[in-house]
């Protein structure tokens, strides 16, 4: 029976010390007043064994949830382990279940030896460290990491490779950071992206090393022996020869990275030139003596646009789009074309920002008084690397004009003017290119977007018809005029044209992921009810009736 703790014993405590599975009292864990509650373990064979676990009391304890800790000796030996010691499993309900606290430890205490200790001790956890390798990973460069060390992280610019291959990759000052790839376009737009962290760029030789399995904490390699007998297994003698001699001269840093299909472990060999550091007057070198691990985060298109969940996106980064128009729709649209994995997006715009834009422009208060679309080429450049943003400020007629389509895949029309509707008309019949024209109606009571393949036109002959195409019939008062110039504005909020952003959006892609089978026209209509909040009076047209008694509806007919 466990121990007891005397008259000043909570009733809470009391609880826990009649428990069968509390081994003892509880002691303060920790400055933060965590109570810990010794458990009691059965006899476990060596290969299994952990020296202790606990019942964990946060100090806000019920209010806070519960935990399971095991002694450090289980970090990386035992699978669902955090760095900390912490058991990472269903766990305590918490205080939102409604259960007593009492109950809630008594479950927690079940669950520890249900989902944790006895599959562990019969070996039904076996695997579980190859299904979150990368977490374990991390744990283990961590232990490792220091302030000196030559190099922080690791990003990978393409995938996976399937031979293993000697390639260049190149380390950042003052950042410490390694990008590695043949994609040379995405490299040089990612140290932009990087700015003052990427001042100085100096060549590292890297062995990047296809694996079939993830590693484990006990099969990944531990020692420089261990890497370099893989090395001399998986390179040819040219390769293994050429890796070898960069070690000699000590002016090159030399990786290691071993790409299995879900994690790659990075590893930097001994050598290579010390690192600089300066901390206040002083400044000191500090040699890579061991092998150090690192962590490596892949930044190719595949898995910053699509976490390896849309096969379209390979495609998509071989497209190019041309938008005219970066304003409050265009300008959203762009971006998220680019976050997509649009590979290239050209922007045509003529105007600047002005402070009246700032409140439904992607761009801020920092970009005020510079060409729009010049603004969006930078700032979505820098965010996006994987999108190559080129621009123009020529209006979008003059460009038209002195340019051609026949570099470009497809066109995006979020000007809202005729007479580029007309430039647009004269330029596909000289190269046909699919085309999306997009426009709001006031209050984004309405979005449209028509999607035209190569083939049809937008005119063909025929007066403009987006008039007749919109929902609403508007009042000319409707349309704002900004003080002391000619220039006019629709009302509405950034939230309620996010619905038209999307639409607009996903009309691109349609078209380029080629899932586009006929011209059509897609419009996202509000209800009565928002018209009546926003101006009373106004009905929609009889083809949007059936957004009627709806708070919004997507509607879809066919062209012409």
């Amino acid at each position: 029976m466990p121990d007891s703790i005397g008259a000043a014993a909570s009733p809470l405590e009391s609880h826990l010390l009649k428990h069968p599975l509390i081994a003892g009292v509880a002691e303060d864990a920790n400055q933060r007043r965590q109570r810990r509650f010794a458990l009691v373990l059965p006899p476990m064979p060596e290969e299994r064994a952990f020296s202790n676990a606990w019942l964990v009391l946060p100090g806000k304890f019920p209010e806070e949830r519960a935990r399971i800790q095991l002694s450090r000796d289980a970090i990386l030996r035992v699978p669902h382990v955090d760095s900390s010691g912490d058991l990472c499993f269903s766990g305590e309900a918490g205080p939102a279940s409604g259960a007593t606290a009492e109950a809630r430890l008594d479950r927690l205490l079940a669950l520890f030896q249900e989902e944790f200790l006895v599959p562990w001790l019969t070996g039904k956890l076996d695997c579980d460290f190859e299904k979150e390798t990368a977490n374990y990973w991390t744990i283990h460069v961590n232990r490792y990491a220091s302030d000196v060390d030559a190099v922080k992280r690791v990003y990978t610019l393409d995938v996976r490779p399937t031979e293993p291959r000697l390639l260049d990759g190149q380390l950042l000052q003052p950042s410490r950071t390694l990008i590695v790839g043949d994609n040379l376009p995405l490299a040089s737009r990612l140290i932009a992206s990087l700015g003052p962290r990427a001042t100085q760029v100096a060549t590292v030789i890297v062995a990047d090393i296809p694996v079939d399995f993830p590693f484990t904490p006990r099969t990944w390699p531990a020692q420089l022996t261990d890497i370099l007998s893989l090395l001399q297994s998986r390179l040819n003698d040219v390769q293994y020869r050429a890796f070898e001699r960069a070690s000699h001269a000590r002016a090159t840093h030399r990786l290691v990275l071993l790409r299995a299909p879900t994690c790659t472990y990075g590893y930097l060999l001994p050598g290579g030139p010390p690192t600089v550091v300066v901390k206040g007057k002083t400044k000191r070198a500090y040699p890579t003596g061991q092998l150090l691990p690192l962590l490596v985060e892949r930044v190719d298109p595949g898995w910053t646009c699509g976490r390896d969940q849309h096969a379209q996106v390979g495609a998509r980064q071989r497209s190019h789009v041309l938008v005219l128009g970066a304003g409050a729709l265009g300008s959203v649209v762009i971006d998220t074309l680019a976050r997509s994995g649009v590979g290239r997006i050209t922007v045509v715009d003529p105007d600047f920002l002005s402070a009246s834009n700032i409140g439904r422009h992607l761009l801020g208060a920092d970009m005020l008084g510079l060409p729009k679309a010049q603004g969006i080429a930078a700032h979505v450049g820098r965010a996006v690397p994987s999108c190559q943003l080129d621009y123009s400020r020529e209006d979008a007629e003059a460009w038209l004009m002195r340019a051609t389509l026949s570099g470009v895949d497809i066109v995006l029309d979020i000007t809202g003017e005729p007479d580029v509707r007309a430039a647009l008309e004269t330029a596909r019949l000289l190269h046909p290119r699919p085309l999306v024209i997009s426009w709001m109606e006031p209050y984004v009571a309405a979005a449209h977007v028509c999607v035209l393949k190569d083939t049809e036109h937008w005119l063909a002959g025929l007066p403009d018809r987006l008039i007749d195409l919109q929902a609403v019939d508007w009042p000319d008062d409707v349309i704002m005029q900004e003080p002391g110039c000619s220039s006019q504005f629709q009302s509405y909020t950034p939230a309620q044209a996010t619905f038209a952003v999307a639409l607009v959006a996903e009309a691109a892609l349609a078209l380029i992921d080629r899932q586009v089978a006929a011209s059509h026209l897609r419009s996202w209509v509000r209800g009565q009810s928002f018209l009546d909040a926003h101006y009373p009076g106004l009905v929609l047209r009889e083809w949007a009736h059936s957004a009627t008694k709806l708070d919004g509806v997507l509607l879809c007919r066919p062209w012409p």
